[in-house]
């Protein structure tokens, strides 16, 4: 049966990120280096795993102000310094990585409109599933 995602969580060095509406998949990525040789088997290519990547990931919510967790990726992206995320999924499964935050905005004054929030995260490690 698949699990709703209501009910997930983030967090940025241990202080939830609250108001989210969306959190964006989590794809982990490598790149292939090419091992083909003369001899290789049936003429077709070979690969191996090169450099692996898990990207960017997307928090989209509201603005609140004085959001804790809105607060700490404001700061991180202030200063450079990278921070631990954790995305807790309501099954209990947990995605923990490290990231710097590489843009954050607040979104449009629109009539009947609440004002969002949005932040990228460059993720700059491993993910960690558990």
């Amino acid at each position: 049966m698949a699990t709703k995602s209501l009910g997930t969580t983030f967090t940025f060095n241990a202080t939830p990120v609250g108001t989210l509406s969306a959190i964006s998949e989590i794809t982990c990525d490598s790149e292939l280096i090419d091992i083909t040789t003369l001899e290789s088997p049936d003429g077709c290519r070979q690969f191996m795993q090169g450099v692996r990547d898990a990207g960017e990931i997307r928090l989209t919510g509201f603005h609140v102000k004085g959001e804790a967790g809105q607060l700490a990726l404001r700061s991180a992206y202030d200063t450079g310094a990278a921070g631990t995320c954790c995305i807790t999924f309501p099954d209990g499964v947990k995605a923990t990585f490290p990231a710097l935050v590489k843009s954050h905005a607040l979104g449009a004054a629109q009539v009947d409109s609440a004002i969002a929030f949005t932040c990228v995260l460059r993720a700059v490690g491993k993910v960690v599933f558990g």
